[in-house]
């Protein structure tokens, strides 16, 4: 697996968004992605609060859950045995180097860890300020915000 989608670029796979389209055709590119605990946390976490906020129906909801079990079972999403240590570290790191001029959060900065953790060479995200840290790492980016999907960045 060498491409890494960061949660939210995830959520955009299943939720109708701005991005959607794009989201998907990232997604469809690579036949395998890793899905971290991180994501399995974050992802669950958008659904309940589109749930919460009434941005879809208790029906949708269970169906988005489902569609994202499937893809876990269909092993498009791996689950994925992250060292958890060396990711935390890798944020840290990426604190110092990056957090100063870009604005990164933590969050960002532990998936940007986790893919570099991984192996992954190319990260997938909508985040400005993630993708100029995985860009900074040595990260192809792919920006779901763009309407065309182009080739990964350097």
């Amino acid at each position: 697996m060498t491409t890494y989608i960061d949660s939210s670029a995830l959520v955009a796979v299943y939720v109708p968004e701005r991005f959607s389209a794009t989201a998907r055709t990232a997604l469809g590119r690579v036949a395998q992605v890793p899905y971290t605990p991180l994501h399995e946390l974050e992802v669950a976490n958008a659904f309940a609060l589109l749930l919460g906020r009434r941005g879809i129906s208790a029906a949708e909801h269970r169906a988005i859950r489902a569609q994202l079990r499937d893809d876990v079972e269909a092993r498009r999403l791996v689950p994925a045995a992250l060292d958890w240590a060396q990711a935390f570290a890798g944020a840290c790191d990426l604190s110092e180097s990056c957090t100063p001029t870009l604005l990164t959060r933590s969050l960002d900065l532990l998936h940007v860890a986790a893919a570099r953790s991984l192996g992954c060479k190319v990260f997938v995200s909508a985040d400005d300020r993630q993708l100029a840290a995985a860009k900074k790492t040595g990260l192809k980016t792919v920006d779901i915000k763009r309407t065309a999907l182009r080739s990964p960045r350097r």
